[in-house]
């Protein structure tokens, strides 16, 4: 992990010098380090979780998920509708949720080879399984596997940030929000975690 360490604590000197604006926001809030995760089927069922919902009501929902289910694939994928809606999941989440976990009940290592591939390739595969979007695929990336330089421009949240840090009075459209970005590679997942943690808003794949 002293790796990981080292490499956003070099990003965050990198993004100071990059965007003094930004910049000012790291030196106040101090380094943001999120360790890779190892548990696959935890992190993407807490996407799935926190898809379209506020991160207070992810977390609550996620927790009564693994309090039930130890986050075991067979268990979640032994849940009835009645369970699911006593946890809170929607029918279309419960859905999705148990598609993944069928997944590692079938193979356990399903995913194991996905550190291995370009990010690209990781979203392509992760967006064949039911329920997963970009949006996770990208978390997936920001938070499990500590991809750098990866950027979410339809996250709400980010948006909110960049909004408010840079003063905008409108949103600008998509592709400029991605053009925006560009300023911060090869380190855009660490201006994530700056922007997420201003507004104390990090997305519950965290």
């Amino acid at each position: 992990m002293k790796d990981v360490h080292n490499a956003a604590l070099t990003g965050e000197k990198e993004l100071q010098r990059l965007d003094a604006v930004l910049g000012e926001l790291i030196a106040r809030q101090g380094p943001l380090i999120h360790e890779p995760r190892t548990d696959y089927f935890a992190s993407l069922a807490r996407s799935i979780v926190g898809q379209q919902i506020s991160v207070k009501a992810a977390a609550s929902i996620f927790g009564r998920l693994q309090e039930r289910t130890a986050l075991d694939p067979a268990r979640v994928l032994a849940l009835d509708e009645a369970a699911c809606k006593e946890i809170g999941l929607s029918r279309s989440k419960m859905r999705y949720i148990q598609d993944l976990a069928r997944h590692f009940v079938v193979d356990s290592a399903v995913f194991n080879h996905l550190e291995s591939l370009n990010d690209d390739a990781v979203i392509a595969e992760l967006t064949a399984v039911k329920g997963i979007g970009v949006w996770t695929a990208q978390m997936f990336l920001m938070f499990t596997l500590g991809r750098l330089d990866v950027f979410a421009p339809d996250d709400v949240g980010l948006q909110r940030a960049m909004m408010r840090l840079y003063d905008w009075h409108e949103l600008p459209k998509r592709a400029d929000l991605i053009a925006f970005a560009e300023r911060w590679r090869p380190y855009r997942t660490i201006a994530c975690w700056h922007l997420w943690h201003m507004l104390d808003n990090t997305p519950a794949s965290n």
